[in-house]
């Protein structure tokens, strides 16, 4: 994690999705104060997973930039057992519960991940 001075007229943390964990945005938004914007870089699938916790521990959307450098890997959310598990296809099965599922194009902001929908 870092500050990036210039980047924004308020003071920017930067969290590296390829390096930071998701345990690890908590507490790296509890030291920062008001004014204090967000940037998150690196690879889709982790992207969207830091900015889900960032959003569950209080940031706000006009707070939080992403860069996304990598399109490929995918979380998906499945809307029958609430399983979240790691994929790159746009049809898949469940490990949780087996059902055959089509990976829409709606990302679950509360989940970062895409919805696993019935196929």
């Amino acid at each position: 994690m870092r500050t990036v001075p210039g980047v924004d007229p308020a003071p920017c943390l930067v969290l590296d999705a390829a390096t930071v964990r998701v345990d690890d945005v908590g507490p790296a938004l509890a030291r920062l104060t008001t004014g204090w914007r967000l940037r998150i870089v690196g690879p889709q699938r982790e992207v969207l997973l830091l900015r889900a916790a960032a959003l569950a521990h209080g940031a706000l959307d006009a707070e939080i930039t992403v860069e996304v450098v990598d399109r490929d890997a995918r979380t998906v959310f499945c809307a029958h057992c609430h399983h979240l598990f790691p994929t790159s296809g746009g049809s898949v099965r469940c490990p949780g519960c087996g059902l055959a599922l089509r990976v829409a194009d709606h990302v679950s902001r509360r989940h970062g991940a895409y919805l696993g929908e019935p196929a």
